[in-house]
């Protein structure tokens, strides 16, 4: 059995339509700000922390950045109700992963309040084991959240799954094998440094099994 590592933003859910519409709610409060488009929400997506805002939102200061994620907290849980943003496929094949006995987890940049809100909205908690991301293991880069992992389920078969360079950078700082999602935000580049590409989250089945 595998020690499955998941990326969330553009491995098991697009959350860019409701994202930049929190986004943009949470810069009524700040109206000299440019609102940024989805293109440029969903080409953030991958980057840690402050990164994620200097990209979307170049123009804000750092308090300013402070003072649009605290805002964003409350803006996302009204932009998500009712919002079904996994990506076809992954809910069935998250329930077959986790019926044949792997070990599903999370390792993803984002923050404890939108790691919680995804899983709860998207009704996946279930299949996870103690899933992680940056904020809750207080990490600096993704490659420390598969650190945690480690420590915590101990030597075995990991396998990392994401879609952005990133991913393939924490996989490689562990000896991991990594699988992008031909699905997700990254591109021929990045896809090229990944040890599989799958095109739908069925096919992650027969690369784990294999």
């Amino acid at each position: 059995m595998a020690v499955i590592l998941f990326d969330i933003d553009g491995t098991l859910v697009d959350t860019t339509v409701p994202m930049t519409k929190a986004i943009h709610e949470a810069l009524e409060q700040l109206p000299h700000l440019p609102k940024p488009s989805e293109e440029a929400v969903r080409s953030g997506y991958g980057l840690a922390g402050n990164a994620f805002w200097e990209h979307v939102i170049p123009e804000a200061t750092i308090e300013e950045i402070r003072q649009i994620r605290k805002l964003r907290h409350e803006t996302l849980e009204r932009a998500m109700e009712g919002q079904h943003v996994l990506f076809d496929g992954i809910y069935e094949m998250l329930e077959t992963l986790h019926a044949d006995g792997h070990t599903l987890t999370t390792a993803s940049n984002c923050g404890v309040h939108y790691l919680n809100l995804i899983l709860d909205s998207q009704r996946i908690r279930p299949f996870m084991t103690a899933p992680e991301c940056l904020e809750s293991v207080s990490g600096e880069k993704k490659a420390d959240i598969l650190t945690a992992h480690r420590l915590r389920h101990g030597d075995g078969n990991y396998v990392m799954v994401g879609d952005r360079k990133s991913d393939v950078e924490a996989a490689r700082a562990h000896d991991f094998p990594v699988v992008l999602t031909g699905f997700g935000f990254g591109n021929e580049e990045e896809w090229a440094l990944a040890d599989h590409v799958i095109e739908a989250p069925a096919d992650l089945l027969d690369i784990v099994n294999a």
